[in-house]
């Protein structure tokens, strides 16, 4: 089952590398990076509520669970609207395939820190020498793919 999962990440994963791109081509169609991002943004709500019309729409809102989130849960909406907004900026001016590799590098150690410390209310998972290994690797892969320009 874990396998599924794996390669539904993969599949997540070959999918989100075409929205810098995608959204590149947008801005420089509409003259704006944050019309672009936000014509992203609101194909993602759109689609986001015809599948929870779809398959959970027996659950109601109850807004005053909402407002009794702690403050830091915003950080997830804010992590994907400067997601959006940051590749629109940086991918016409890196490529596609270094700024993820810088990406996934910047993901791995924040989630390293993340296990180490049990941010977020995840249970603490210590760091060990294998993850620092694959971390060590992604950096040198990032490296690796801005040597070229650097010369």
């Amino acid at each position: 089952m874990a396998f599924l999962y794996l390669f539904a990440a993969f599949g997540l994963g070959a999918l989100i590398s075409m929205q810098p791109p995608i959204n590149a081509h947008i801005s420089a169609v509409l003259g704006s990076p944050l019309l672009a991002a936000s014509c992203s943004i609101a194909i993602s709500l759109a689609i986001v509520f015809i599948v929870r019309l779809a398959t959970d729409s027996s659950v109601t809102v109850n807004w005053s669970r909402i407002f009794a989130l702690p403050w830091w849960t915003l950080i997830g909406g804010a992590a994907g609207a400067l997601f959006v907004i940051g590749a629109l900026i940086v991918v016409p001016k890196l490529g596609v395939a270094p700024f993820f590799v810088s990406v996934v590098l910047g993901q791995l150690l924040g989630a390293a820190i993340i296990d180490q410390f049990g941010g977020f209310g995840i249970t603490i998972s210590s760091v060990t020498w294998p993850r620092v290994a694959g971390i060590v690797l992604v950096f040198l892969g990032a490296v690796l793919t801005q040597i070229s320009s650097w010369r």
